[in-house]
C-alpha cells in the first residue's frame, strides 16, 4: 500500500491532465478503485486513471515490485514466461520482416531468449536492474535503459512491446520513438489490455487489468488505432490474445491484483486435482494483440537478414 501511495503523490501538474490522446478536456468519470478515479476520455474514449503519476515515479515502483510484490511473482514462473513467449513468436515470427529485433520490457528476457532459439537476432531495453541482470545472466543482449534515454546503434525489423503501453503516461511519445527505432516498412507489435473485451465489459470495475498503478492507459481497438496512426503506423490490425497460464499462477497473480477473486478461487483450489491445477491453460484474460507497420515512405535500406547462418 505504500508503493501505491508513493506513485500516487508523484503525479503531473494539472495543467497536463488533458487526454493524451486527443488532448481533450471532457471526460466523465467512471468508477474509483484503490483511491485512484478512472475517468473515460468523451473525445475519443480512452480510459485513463487520475491523478496520473509521472514516469520517474512509475519506474521506481516498477523496480520495488520486481523484488518484493507483483512481478516478483511473474519473474520466478519461468514455465510460465517460456510458455507465453512460444505462443507469441507463433504469431509474430511468420510475419516477420528480416533484419534484428528489439523488445521493449523485456522483463527478465524469456520471448528474447525463444527469438534467439527461432534464430532470430534479438535484443532487448528494460528500464528494471533487476529484470536486465537477470537477462544478461542468461546471456541475453539487454540495454538498461528508459525509453526516453534510449538511442540505438541501428534500425530494427521488429519492435515488440509486449504488455508496455498501458503502463506509460505518455504513450504518444513511445509510438512516435518507436517509429524513428524501425526501418520504412519494419513491424510494430504489442500487447495490452482491451477495454472494450468482453471480460472487460462484464467485470467492469472488478476486471484484473483495472490494475494501479502499473497500468494508467486502458485502450480498445479504435482508441490503439488511432494512436498508431498518429505514430506513422498503417495497417493495424487487433485481434484476441491469451496466455497459457496455471490455476496456481493466476491464484498468485490475483492475490495482488485483485484479492476478492483469489479468495474465491482459493476455495475451490483444495478440490481441484494438483495436475490440473499445474497445467497450464489457454486463458482469455482481455487483452489485444496488435501489429502495425512503419509506413514506407522511403525505400527501405538494404537491412541485415535477422536470421543466423
Amino acid at each position: 500500500m505504500q508503493i501505491v501511495q508513493s506513485v500516487q503523490a508523484a503525479r503531473v501538474p494539472a495543467a497536463e491532465s488533458r487526454c493524451v490522446l486527443c488532448s481533450g478536456s471532457n471526460r466523465r468519470r467512471l468508477f474509483m478503485k484503490r483511491g485512484w478515479t478512472f475517468v473515460r476520455c468523451a473525445g475519443c474514449g480512452l480510459i485513463s486513471v487520475r491523478p496520473l503519476p509521472t514516469a520517474e515515479a512509475l519506474r521506481a515502483h516498477v523496480e520495488q515490485s520486481y523484488q518484493d510484490s507483483t512481478y516478483a511473482v511473474y519473474a520466478a514462473a519461468e514455465a510460465i514466461r517460456a510458455g507465453i513467449a512460444r505462443h507469441r513468436m507463433e504469431i509474430v515470427a511468420p510475419m516477420a520482416p528480416p533484419g534484428p529485433w528489439l523488445e521493449v520490457g523485456c522483463a527478465t528476457g524469456a520471448l528474447l531468449a525463444a527469438a534467439r532459439r527461432a534464430g532470430f537476432n534479438a535484443e532487448g531495453l528494460d528500464v528494471s536492474a533487476f529484470s536486465v541482470a537477470r537477462a544478461r545472466a542468461e546471456g541475453l543482449i539487454v540495454h538498461h535503459r528508459a525509453v526516453e534515454d534510449f538511442v540505438p546503434m541501428q534500425r530494427y525489423a521488429v519492435v515488440a512491446a509486449f504488455d508496455v503501453i498501458e503502463h506509460l503516461p505518455d504513450p504518444i511519445a513511445f509510438v512516435e520513438r518507436v517509429g524513428t527505432w524501425l526501418e520504412p516498412g519494419g513491424l510494430f507489435v504489442l500487447t495490452l489490455p482491451n477495454a472494450a473485451s468482453a471480460l472487460a465489459v462484464l467485470m467492469g470495475r472488478f476486471w484484473f487489468q483495472y490494475w494501479v498503478p502499473d497500468h494508467v492507459h486502458y485502450f480498445a481497438p479504435t482508441t490503439i488505432g488511432r494512436l498508431l496512426a498518429h505514430g506513422g503506423f498503417e495497417r493495424v490490425a487487433t485481434r484476441s490474445a491469451r496466455k497459457a497460464l496455471t490455476l496456481n499462477y493466476a491464484v498468485e497473480r490475483l492475490r495482488v491484483s485483485n484479492p476478492r477473486q483469489a479468495r474465491l478461487l482459493s476455495v475451490i483450489m483444495p478440490v481441484v486435482p494438483r495436475r490440473l491445477r499445474m497445467r497450464a491453460w489457454p486463458v482469455p484474460v482481455g487483452e489485444m494483440l496488435v501489429t502495425a507497420w512503419r509506413r514506407a515512405a522511403a525505400p527501405a535500406r538494404d537491412a541485415p537478414s535477422g536470421r543466423r547462418a
